[in-house]
């Protein structure tokens, strides 16, 4: 398999020599590397002018996160994305185990995960697949625990910090010239296409012998969860991740699927929103995004609303 490594990066200079320095170095070389820098605005420019053998992209905004990604993987030529975040380091085998172990898999397995511990502390898990909360969010299995050594096997979906996914299931997911949904900008986009994945019969499967590190929240603590990450974002990041709930529920969820796991929703609801309104209620004009594009995303859940429901709820923990 021809794998096309995208690395996305916004003002990631801290990050990026280690980011790219570990790809390269791998036992299975990538087909390509394609580094999509979204208008950073620190040195990470210079720095990746000296990358002479990487195929570098420049934007000439802050795009966001999906945006970034559809750029690198409309130019790709691979026969599957390796999509990655700036801040993440590979283990040098961690391609060749992912590809062999994706290769023995039926076809209906377009989507792979491999097991991403914290570059703070290697002994903490950042993700060991991705998953749903009963109150119908993302959860990173294992998140900020010691490793279990969860088992090779069948999944939800893959974090988008690290994630391959076969050209094919990018064609089938694609809507209009979008692969991952740009209204989201960043955050829940990894998300929404586990969500329609799924829905269309698409497998992730994940392999804990692929190792990764994944430097969660920049320079937080290890010790920090995400609440304090939350707190701890810019405004404008703040402003996206609330509105972002929202419309991939408006997007994804089904009438069926909200009722069935409305008291998880309301209690989580009523307690983030308790939370916005007495330590950071700044955040919530963000929600002026929702109202201006939740028709918009009612019109694009419509395309698979019904489809793949079982297969979704299966992975509801």
């Amino acid at each position: 398999m021809k794998i096309s490594a995208i690395v996305v990066n916004y003002n990631g200079e801290k990050y990026i020599k280690e980011c790219l320095t570990s790809l390269l170095a791998q036992t299975k070389k990538p087909f390509e590397i394609i580094m999509v820098d979204s208008f950073s605005t620190d040195g990470s420019k210079t720095l990746l002018e000296s990358f002479k053998e990487i195929k570098t992209v420049f934007l000439s905004k802050n795009a966001g996160y999906a945006a970034a990604a559809n750029t690198g993987i409309r130019l790709m030529r691979g026969e599957a994305a390796l999509i990655l975040n700036s801040d993440t380091r590979l283990k040098p085998d961690f391609l060749e185990k992912l590809s062999n172990s994706a290769a023995k898999q039926d076809k209906s397995f377009g989507m792979f995960s491999g097991k991403l511990l914290r570059q703070q502390d290697e002994k903490l898990v950042d993700s060991a697949g991705q998953f749903i909360r009963k109150s119908i969010r993302p959860i990173e299995r294992n998140y900020g625990k010691k490793d279990e050594n969860y088992p090779a096997g069948q999944i939800f979906s893959a974090c988008g910090a690290v994630m391959l996914l076969k050209k094919e299931l990018l064609e089938g997911l694609r809507f209009e010239d979008e692969y991952f949904d740009e209204d989201y900008f960043m955050y829940f986009e990894d998300f929404d296409l586990g969500l329609r994945a799924s829905r269309l019969g698409w497998k992730c499967y994940y392999e804990p012998a692929a190792v990764a590190l994944h430097y969660r929240g920049g320079s937080d603590s290890v010790q920090k969860n995400k609440f304090f990450l939350f707190r701890q974002k810019p405004l404008k990041l703040k402003r996206h991740l609330l509105a972002n709930r929202y419309l991939v529920l408006t997007k994804n969820a089904s009438a069926g699927m909200l009722i069935k796991y409305m008291p998880f929703v309301l209690v989580y609801e009523i307690f983030f929103w308790l939370y916005l309104l007495v330590f950071d209620i700044k955040v919530i004009p963000g929600m002026k995004k929702y109202f201006k594009l939740r028709n918009k995303m009612k019109l694009k859940g419509k395309i698979l609303k019904g489809k793949g429901e079982k297969e979704i709820t299966r992975w509801i923990i």
